[in-house]
């Protein structure tokens, strides 16, 4: 009986983890390990825009124009210029400004200067 309950739990585990992988991923190549720990015992209020999914914002590259991104991430939840020459786009907002996943993509003369995801914690 102990061997039958043993193999159960091995054929479970062996079952679940490319299902549970597939999710962690993602959010490790995002946040690290440090933001999946946190994200574990933190609550975040993270709020993220209509079309965002970490995949997706994954195959955002530097050099890409504006108008591709916005095909593969959607309309973001806000825009901001940051400083001159540089344009900001979030994906991703704290509503009460706490925890939460940051999701920003910066563009210089119109081309993805680099991709920012962490994270944050109040």
């Amino acid at each position: 009986m102990k061997q039958y309950k043993k193999n159960t739990i091995i054929f479970g585990v062996l079952i679940l983890s490319p299902f549970m992988l597939k999710q962690i991923i993602p959010v490790l190549k995002l946040d690290g390990y440090s933001g999946l720990i946190w994200g574990m015992f933190l609550t975040t209020d993270t709020r993220y825009s209509e079309s965002y999914t970490n995949r997706k914002f994954l195959e955002i590259e530097k050099g890409m124009t504006k108008s591709q991104v916005y095909a593969i991430l959607g309309k973001p939840i806000d825009v901001w210029i940051p400083e001159e020459g540089l344009e900001a786009l979030a994906y991703s907002i704290s509503p009460s400004d706490t925890n939460y996943r940051i999701r920003y993509v910066y563009f210089s003369d119109s081309k993805v200067k680099e991709t920012v995801s962490y994270f944050y914690v109040d």
